[in-house]
């Protein structure tokens, strides 16, 4: 009997622990807004590393007076260039749009390119 009652204890004190630690009030944080939030951090971080994959390819423009041609030729004198991934873990799309621009781009959540989540950057 006196295991039962030491088990119904322990159980209560559980439970009562269980709300005051995640049952806040003012600080809730749901599962959804939780991935929303993780989400969020991916994206910042995809627009990090698009920011250093830009520096390259400028510092790159720097020496030949124009962006490379693609990725691959970056990578040929720049090794950093392939090191570059989204924050989803995803390689960069590259295009040269003239001879002083160029646009990098990230597939984004869905990992499917030309879709609304895209991240999207011209220099």
């Amino acid at each position: 009997m006196k295991v039962r009652g030491f088990l119904a204890v322990l159980l209560l004190a559980m439970v009562i622990v269980y709300f005051a630690f995640f049952m806040k009030t003012g600080e809730k944080m749901n599962l959804q807004g939780q991935v929303e939030r993780f989400g969020r951090a991916k994206a910042d971080l995809t627009e990090v590393n698009m920011g250093q994959l830009a520096k390259i390819v400028l510092a790159d423009m720097a020496v030949r007076g124009k962006p490379a041609a693609s990725l691959k030729t970056l990578e040929r004198t720049n090794p950093m260039a392939s090191a570059a991934l989204d924050g989803w873990g995803r390689p960069f799309r590259y295009e040269r749009l003239s001879d002083d621009s160029f646009r990098l781009a990230s597939a984004g959540s869905d990992g499917k390119f030309d879709t609304e989540d895209d991240i999207v950057k011209e220099y």
